[in-house]
């Protein structure tokens, strides 16, 4: 399965620095209430700022946790690139923290979003043309977006702006948040009876993961996390019957979005010793990515009929690229010839992925992206945190009523 193209802030930077990320994300803790993340910034000379607020608690008798969500909502905003932007990958990772000890990162959600004509979109996403400046802003909650885009794609017909080109289905109930914590746990990626096809670690740096379909049909097992109290659920669909022995609870196959489960499970929040509290710390990494738009994908961001206006002319792609409307801050130069690449990358002195653990500057290789981040404009790295305390009611019995004691008796 390998990859294919498939608060704003007002700092001064350079021109070329200015990849800008405003947005919040709703956290959810099972039996509690709502928080927020917020989080702004940009790359290169810019800083980058977030805070989180806790979600709340949960109490109960058993001092138990059955998950911890998250359901984001961001924009992204970029100006004065020299290379146009045609596509804005992301990865979302999460960690715990127990006793002073953080787990391992592990991805939860990637995505990468196409700048195609707005009449392609579900509701909850605005889009600039694909060019140099430009924004992307998912202005619903990330769960009602993938329930509309997934709607989208329920046809036999090609969708045109998020790659998909065929029918695909959730078979797991919608919306739903992303999990970061749960019962089911972080999937065992590492010794799961599937065959991936570049390995494991590839799948987790994120080079090598082929589509969401994909990834329902042959690691996953279907199964999502139950709601406290219930059952563990098993979802159905009409893609291949799924083989998988992994709970990729947040891949969104009906979205072309995904692709992994929990970040971890609920053991190091659960409490068992009656009357006993516990505080545990969950971070989030969000990674966003500019990306350039590749000859194959340009017959899906014309604002006309690509067959009917330009697959005539001698060079097709060129002529679209150069009279459609939607695409006038595109220039043909701008238009790779394989797979998308990160906007700028290893050019006018930024630094580039391929120095930094990815083979090409089409690989999306999470570290690489992170490595960069910090000095590169086409790239944004950026961290929340909150916690999450459990507690576990102290037992207690007694007995109320009434006895009803009577007593009788003869004699003479």
């Amino acid at each position: 399965m390998s990859e294919g193209s498939s608060g704003d802030d007002s700092l001064s930077v350079d021109r070329r620095s200015a990849l800008k990320m405003l947005g919040t994300a709703g956290v959810a803790v099972a039996g509690t209430g709502l928080g927020s993340i917020a989080f702004s910034g940009s790359s290169a000379a810019a800083s980058v700022d977030i805070g989180a607020t806790n979600p709340g608690s949960v109490t109960n008798d058993r001092g138990d946790l059955s998950k911890v969500t998250i359901d984001p909502t961001f924009r992204v905003e970029w100006d004065n690139l020299d290379t146009a932007v045609g596509k804005v990958f992301y990865v979302i990772e999460g960690r715990t923290r127990d006793n002073g000890t953080w787990s391992d990162w592990s991805p939860v959600f990637r995505s990468t979003p196409w700048l195609t004509p707005q009449s392609g979109k579900p509701a909850g996403v605005t889009v600039s043309k694909p060019g140099t400046s430009g924004h992307l802003d998912f202005y619903v909650p990330l769960s009602t977006f993938l329930n509309r885009s997934s709607a989208n794609r329920d046809n036999d017909n090609p969708s045109p702006g998020f790659g998909s080109t065929g029918k695909a289905e959730d078979p797991r109930p919608l919306p739903r948040p992303i999990e970061v914590v749960n019962e089911l746990g972080r999937p065992d990626y590492e010794n799961a009876d599937v065959n991936y096809p570049n390995g494991h670690e590839s799948y987790l740096a994120g080079n090598s993961v082929g589509s969401a379909d994909d990834a329902y049909s042959e690691l996953d097992n279907g199964k999502l996390s139950r709601t406290a109290g219930g059952e563990i659920e098993t979802g159905d669909s009409s893609l291949t019957d799924n083989g998988g022995t992994l709970p990729l609870v947040n891949n969104f196959p009906g979205a072309e979005s995904g692709y992994y489960g929990a970040a971890d499970d609920t053991s190091r929040f659960d409490v068992d010793e009656d009357g006993a509290s516990d505080t545990d710390t969950v971070e989030i990494r969000y990674t966003f990515a500019l990306q350039t738009l590749t000859e194959g994908d340009v017959p899906y961001f014309t604002g006309s009929n690509f067959d009917e206006n330009y697959s005539s002319a001698e060079d097709p792609v060129d002529t679209a690229v150069r009279e459609d409307s939607w695409l006038e801050n595109v220039r043909p130069a701008d238009v790779n010839t394989g797979n998308s690449e990160l906007v700028m990358d290893g050019t006018d002195g930024y630094p580039s992925i391929t120095n930094n653990g990815a083979n090409t500057a089409a690989s999306n290789v999470y570290d690489a992206y992170q490595a960069i981040a910090d000095s590169h404009p086409a790239v944004i790295s950026t961290t929340a945190q909150f916690t999450v305390s459990v507690t576990n009611e102290a037992g207690d019995s007694g007995v109320t009523g009434d006895t009803g004691a009577g007593a009788s008796g003869g004699g003479q």
